[in-house]
């Protein structure tokens, strides 16, 4: 009778162990819906979305190339259950927790000057942002009577 009991809690434990990874185990970090940007092209002054999927199991990290000073991060809101959960406003000086549940996250970005900023993953691909300059009234007057041309 030991014997079989000790059987059959071990087969429980494998089946556990086995149904758990099977689950999180299939997680792509580098899938579309879990890693995205809102536009790829904006001009200085106006606003872009990312959107990524937190997970404590996933290992995946997101990171931004800030070195340039291209972009700055001015909104966070966190997404659970389909529903906004909390929202931050980093202008307003709003700090942000970490993050150990399962959650979306959007991070609003404007962009501050013009080139291209990098948005990447740990293990997959970048996704890229062009920023243009933003073209001004007055340009179109210099460029029509050809002043502001450089020599």
């Amino acid at each position: 009778m030991k014997k079989i009991f000790a059987i059959l809690i071990s087969l429980l434990f494998v089946a556990s162990t086995l149904s758990f990874a099977s689950a999180n185990g299939g997680y792509d970090c580098c899938d579309p819906e879990k890693f995205y940007v809102s536009k790829t092209s904006v001009k200085v002054g106006e606003t872009f979305a990312v959107y990524y999927y937190q997970s404590f199991v996933s290992g995946c990290s997101y990171n931004v190339n800030t070195e340039d000073e291209l972009v700055e991060k001015i909104i966070i809101n966190v997404y659970r259950d389909g529903k906004l959960f909390e929202s931050y406003d980093l202008r307003k000086g709003e700090n942000i927790p970490g993050y150990a549940n399962e959650c979306y996250i959007e991070e609003v970005y404007i962009a501050v000057k013009p080139g291209t900023a990098v948005f990447y993953t740990s293990n997959c691909g970048e996704k890229k942002v062009t920023i243009k300059s933003r073209a001004l009234p007055m340009d179109k007057f210099m460029k029509f009577f050809g002043l502001g041309k450089k020599d």
